[in-house]
């Protein structure tokens, strides 16, 4: 700085934020012109600075803090439907959990050994018909394997059709539904408060193909037993059966002792 220059004062003046949130300054963008069709954020009365958006008095506290907490897969709200009025009638927040059928994952192992006897087939309707030398025993086989392969993979198509389309699997924050049968079908239920036990069944290629059947124990007198067959992932619906038969049983009991 020269000699001959005097310093210059500078005065500065204390700004709140009440005053801004009151008066913004001229020209600045307003909420609506950053995001059209917003709302702005209200709070609750009383709150101190940096507790904005916190519920209001007397609001339910929650049992973790936002954004936190356990969600294991099948037992979070958001991802449950409400049960159907047909299928739910009187029965109130009853919601979908899970929903399954028979896995076609089941019938790999006859899908392999189809192609094989077609495969081969294949081979011997070749040599049947190859050339110009008559091989009438060779054209009769291959005709009467040709036979028995078409009965094989009509056979497995409509075992297929009745296995996939005729079980159907549901279960809710309250009940089981196993419903059976194709032209015919039978739907059974079983109320997860009855549910005494949970385990699975699976043979060795069932377990190299995370399948198998879930049984469910009950104190149902007419039908104790009750088997979701043919299910991928048999471990995880045991569990999720399990997790929602103790959470009902868990609310009941609460529900007695409020009483």
């Amino acid at each position: 700085m020269a000699d001959n220059e005097s310093p210059k004062t500078v005065t500065t003046s204390q700004i709140s934020t009440t005053d801004l949130a009151a008066a913004p300054p001229p020209g600045a963008p307003t909420v609506n012109d950053l995001y059209p069709g917003a709302t702005p954020a209200t709070t609750a009365p009383g709150l101190p600075p940096g507790q904005e958006g916190a519920p209001a008095e007397g609001s339910p506290p929650s049992l973790y803090p936002q954004g936190t907490g356990p969600s294991p897969q099948g037992t979070d709200p958001g991802e449950q439907n409400l049960v159907d009025s047909k299928e739910g009638a009187g029965v109130e927040g009853e919601l979908v959990v899970w929903e399954g059928r028979y896995s076609i994952k089941n019938f790999l192992g006859r899908i392999l050994f189809r192609v094989l006897l077609t495969a081969g087939w294949i081979a011997l309707a070749a040599y049947a018909w190859r050339g110009e030398t008559e091989r009438r025993a060779a054209q009769m086989l291959a005709i009467v394997v040709g036979i028995v392969v078409l009965f094989l993979w009509l056979q497995l198509g409509y075992w297929i059709f009745m296995a996939m389309f005729g079980h159907f699997y549901r279960l809710t924050t309250r009940r089981l539904f196993v419903s059976t049968g194709v032209f015919q079908r039978r739907r059974d239920q079983v109320e997860l408060l009855r549910v005494n036990d949970v385990y699975t069944r699976q043979t060795f290629m069932q377990r190299w193909l995370t399948v198998g059947t879930v049984v469910v124990e009950s104190s149902e007198d007419r039908y104790p037993m009750t088997y979701i067959t043919g299910v991928d992932d048999p471990k995880g619906v045991m569990d999720l059966i399990w997790h929602h038969a103790r959470a009902e049983r868990d609310q009941r009991s609460v529900k007695v002792d409020q009483v």
